[in-house]
């Protein structure tokens, strides 16, 4: 798998994940097998496809937040 092929495949699930069909490569601030410590205005998921931590900024995470 090329590097640009585990990209879009992180974007692809980094989208699904933060319910943002929007998301774009550039809004993800770090992406790790391993876990990854948000940073001040930044959120952080596990993306189960390819199994990556993903931080993008806050405004770009649409999930619904729990108990809505």
């Amino acid at each position: 798998m090329s590097m640009a092929t585990l990209e879009r495949a992180v974007l692809a699930g980094a989208k699904l994940t933060f319910q943002n069909p929007k998301l774009k490569m550039k809004d993800i601030q770090e992406w790790s097998t391993g876990e990854v410590k948000p940073q001040e205005g930044e959120v952080v998921a596990r993306v189960p496809d390819p199994g990556v931590f993903v931080a993008v900024k806050a405004e770009n995470d649409k999930r619904k937040p729990k108990g809505s």
